[in-house]
């Protein structure tokens, strides 16, 4: 073991570069993955990436903006879509082109995991080895492998390369202010890609817990300003452009059942870290069965121990802090989108447990018990564990590659899972033609989100809108019909339902009242392109070409390469007696 830290603090640098290849040969896979699940919606029919001139409206809204009226949830990601933006100006749609950013950005954060366990941990071999034990986890697929989950890889890196340089402020220069803000400003961006980011002052804090020093508290509360500074200015930009903090309850909104699901959540995320099976991005949560095993509450121990340990074992007792500290933003089930237990969480998080794992085995081992050949045994331990995760890894990875490749594996593990039925009642419905077995998919749907923790009317108005089609395909139109408005009742301000409805009375030359509910989709989602395409052919058929070329000029305005539009723009123009003007928009026609 000697030998082996003096090779790795004379060739750091290889040993950097090692971690590099190691983390693109075990994930080079996600290089073949498609568009899955939130991609379709978030990348390919986002108006906000497909027009490169509506990039400002990334910036003034929340992450699902560009779906108009629809409840947007609590997130403020400014960054998440801009990325997807760039990757856009540069590679268009190509999926491999965002897969390739985010591996990128996984060897990059790798490298800076591995010099973040340097300035912890004494013994070399204990960062390289903790450094190898993060990049292979499995939890870390979902992260690397799902375009939609840039956020968490965003937040991770820049939380990452902040604590490094807090730790190098801490080291080289603890009196001088400038490294914090130096520190400070690096880590910013992270909380403009994800919540999770606002546990890094708290993180901070924890560490001056553990860590003996010099310093006094009120220095060390000076040099906590610029992190705290960050992160107000993050919170008015969210007030600012959301009216809240978070969109949805307050903080001080707590209660015994918060508690009780946190402390669930807490024991899940545990089990996963261990044993990494079955993962899923469909996962329901089970609170009776979670608090009756023994995860949530020898997970609790393990941090009170590690608290009580704190004087004797500084090092050890941060790396398990740390994972608490960073899982707090995914504890609170009120915050969190569905599902409530995802493999993502652990990205962050899962950092302080493998280098807790590798100091225990490197330095703790073979210092306490000298001559007993224990640090072998665990040394030997550990090997198997990252032959193990580097191989579920690897298998893991093939089930991100389609939608129906995710969806085949997804029911053979999550079964009880709503939004999966959904899900796979929509394939049986339109790939399938299977019809009965598609109703009885939805019927299950709303059956097992009715039992869950947090029945959410997304999955019920997904439902209603399956049944109605699946009602209209067999030729119960009164039956359709009544879905489709019991969505609406359900969910006014999403335009999804209007869009249904207006499409049925379209094709029965009822224009006036399709128009009616185009007219509803725009209201609450004015980038619905197809329903304003819809409606100016309604204005169309009613003799109505003036308000056609609008609703036409407004599809276009949003997606420019839309080429119908300019084409029935123009056609409207001209019926209008405004031929110069219908000349006008054929010279600005893309070429198809």
């Amino acid at each position: 073991m000697a030998r082996l830290n003096d090779l790795l603090k004379k060739h750091h640098a290889v040993a950097s570069w090692l971690l590099i290849l190691v983390a693109i040969a075990f994930y080079r896979g996600v290089l073949k993955c498609g568009f899955v699940s939130d991609d379709i919606e978030q990348i390919l029919k986002n108006p906000f990436i497909k027009n490169p001139h509506l990039w400002r409206r990334i910036f003034q809204g929340r992450v699902w903006s560009f779906a108009g009226g629809v409840a947007q949830g609590s997130f403020y990601r400014p960054l998440h879509m801009f990325t997807y933006w760039l990757i856009c100006r540069v590679a268009g749609f190509n999926p491999a082109a965002y897969h390739a950013v985010q591996l990128a950005v996984y060897a990059l954060t790798v490298w800076v995991v591995y010099r973040i366990a340097r300035k912890i941990l004494v013994s070399e071999s204990a960062a390289f080895v903790g450094a190898i034990l993060w990049t292979l986890h499995p939890l870390h697929v979902e992260a690397v492998a799902w375009a939609a989950a840039i956020p968490e890889i965003g937040c991770t890196l820049f939380c990452l390369l902040g604590f490094w340089l807090f730790l190098r402020a801490e080291d080289h220069a603890p009196q001088d202010f400038r490294w914090h803000v130096v520190a400070a400003l690096v880590y910013s961006p992270a909380l403009f890609f994800k919540e999770a980011a606002f546990s890094f002052p708290i993180l901070i804090l924890v560490y001056w817990f553990c860590q003996p020093s010099a310093q006094t508290w009120s220095k060390r509360a000076i040099n906590w300003i610029p992190y705290v500074a960050a992160m107000a200015v993050c919170v008015a930009i969210r007030v600012l452009v959301m009216g809240s903090l978070s969109g949805t309850s307050r903080l001080s909104d707590m209660n015994l059942q918060v508690a009780r699901i946190a402390v669930g959540l807490l024991g899940q995320h545990a089990r996963l870290f261990f044993w990494p099976v079955h993962l899923s991005v469909f996962r329901s949560f089970d609170l009776a069965a979670s608090l009756h095993s023994l995860w949530p509450w020898a997970t609790l121990l393990i941090g009170a121990a590690a608290c009580v340990w704190r004087k004797h074992e500084p090092r050890l007792c941060f790396l398990i802090l740390w994972w608490f500290v960073t899982l707090l933003p995914c504890l609170n089930y009120r915050y969190l989108s569905i599902p409530f237990v995802a493999d993502r969480f652990s990205y962050l998080p899962s950092v302080g447990l493998c280098l807790a794992f590798a100091y225990v085995t490197c330095e703790w081992l073979p210092l306490h018990s000298p001559g007993a050949h224990l640090d072998h045994v665990a040394i030997s331990v550990l090997a198997l564990v990252a032959v193990l995760w580097a191989g579920q890894t690897v298998r893991t990875i093939p089930h991100w590659h389609d939608n129906d490749a995710l969806s085949d594996y997804s029911l053979t593990v999550s079964a009880d899972t709503a939004e999966l039925h959904v899900s796979h009642g929509v394939n049986l419905q339109f790939q399938q033609s299977d019809l009965k077995g598609a109703a009885r998919e939805f019927q299950t749907a709303l059956r097992l989100n009715a039992q869950s923790i947090r029945p959410t009317s997304a999955v019920v108005y997904d439902a209603y809108i399956g049944l109605g089609q699946v009602a209209l395909m067999q030729g119960h139109e009164l039956e359709a019909l009544d879905y489709f408005n019991k969505a609406v009742r359900l969910a006014p301000n999403y335009g999804f339902a209007y869009d249904v409805l207006g499409s049925y009375y379209f094709p029965r030359r009822d224009y006036l009242r399709a128009a009616e509910y185009f007219q509803q989709a725009i209201r609450v989602s004015p980038m619905d392109t197809a329903a304003r395409f819809f409606l100016g052919t309604c204005w169309m058929k009613m003799g109505k070409p003036e308000q056609a070329a609008e609703q036409f000029h407004a599809a276009r305005d949003v997606d420019p390469t839309y080429f119908q539009a300019y084409t029935l723009e123009a056609a409207a123009l001209e019926a209008a007696g405004d031929p110069a003007g219908a000349a006008r928009v054929r010279g600005e026609m893309p070429s198809q």
